[in-house]
């Protein structure tokens, strides 16, 4: 059960990524005037998206950064930072690995490679970025909230020093812990009312808390559309904020994987959202809660790099294991 689990976090979040890569920071308008409409399935990018120059079914450096820590923890059974900077700095050396010009990990990275400390290497910022590969050390410290916590909390630090970024790492690597483990269900409003007050527990900054509180608010709430929901707690790249949008999306939507990251990857609203993150996390929360069974094959086979991402999640099984 629990392989099924991680495979469904670690494909739930690189599909959502990819989905959400179509539409992010696009409003509702330049969605349609792009894709006719909602995203419903794998396309290939508009010239209009932030990432024209990417095919059908790849995905952003969010997935890219996500994907490099699965990696130090497949490969040496712990969190090494060490080596998590070496694949940054391999990575940000070939310009054509990775996909955005600019970015938080851009910055670090470039600062590691010039030979800067971590002191002078970490960036001051606070977009969801920065707080998602600690997804990883959600699923390899399954077993432990507090575990997985701690090395959210070091694996965002490696690259950032924000408070707020590092907080929300920390609270996200425990949401994706507590579901993996089996610790908690989602099945009424008491149990996901609940969940959030686990959340609230390690949460440290006044910051997260209060989003976290937006996010209890919000699911208190009946018979309200998503739009509101974007105006109680937005959804741009400001990391509580895009962690608390997925976690309200993921759920409210925790029967359906294909319903929740659809919902995650439509949520620009009028104003446009960082989509791709959103989906992510989205992703990673459903699709460890429901196992990988729950994500429509199509969407397993479209995406880039499947029989690497299975070859990779099977290698962190194998250590999860030992």
């Amino acid at each position: 059960m629990l392989v099924g689990k991680v495979e469904g976090a670690v494909f739930g979040a690189v599909i959502g990524d990819a989905l959400g890569t179509l539409v992010e920071e696009m409003d509702r308008d330049t969605v349609g005037k792009a894709y006719g409409g909602p995203i419903f399935n794998f396309r290939e990018p508009s010239p209009l998206s932030v990432c024209p120059h990417l095919k059908k079914g790849q995905y952003s450096h969010e997935s890219q950064i996500f994907l490099m820590a699965l990696e130090v923890y497949a490969a040496k059974g712990y969190f090494d930072e060490n080596l998590y900077i070496e694949k940054l700095v391999d990575w940000v050396k070939d310009e054509k690995s990775h996909r955005y010009p600019a970015g938080s990990h851009v910055n670090a990275a470039l600062s590691y490679a010039a030979g800067l400390e971590p002191d002078e290497a970490r960036v001051k910022a606070c977009d969801i970025d920065g707080a998602i590969p600690a997804v990883a050390a959600g699923i390899f410290r399954w077993d432990s909230s507090y575990d997985a916590y701690s090395e959210g909390r070091y694996i965002a630090s490696v690259t950032h020093d924000d408070e707020a970024l590092v907080d929300t790492a920390g609270v996200l690597a425990v949401a994706v812990s507590e579901v993996l483990g089996g610790r908690v269900l989602l099945s009424t409003r008491e149990d996901r009312l609940g969940f959030v007050e686990i959340l609230r527990e390690f949460a440290q900054t006044p910051m997260v808390r209060s989003y976290l509180d937006l996010l209890y608010q919000a699911l208190g709430r009946e018979d309200v559309d998503l739009d509101e929901i974007i105006l109680l707690i937005g959804n741009g790249s400001f990391a509580p904020e895009a962690f608390s949008l997925a976690l309200y999306i993921a759920l409210t939507n925790s029967t359906s994987y294909r319903k929740a990251v659809l919902t995650a990857v439509n949520s620009y609203g009028d104003f446009g959202g960082d989509t791709d993150a959103v989906a992510f996390i989205t992703g990673a929360l459903v699709g460890g809660y429901l196992g990988i069974s729950s994500i429509p094959e199509e969407w397993l086979k479209c995406v880039e790099g499947a029989d690497y991402i299975r070859f990779l999640t099977k290698k962190l099984i194998d250590k999860i294991k030992q």
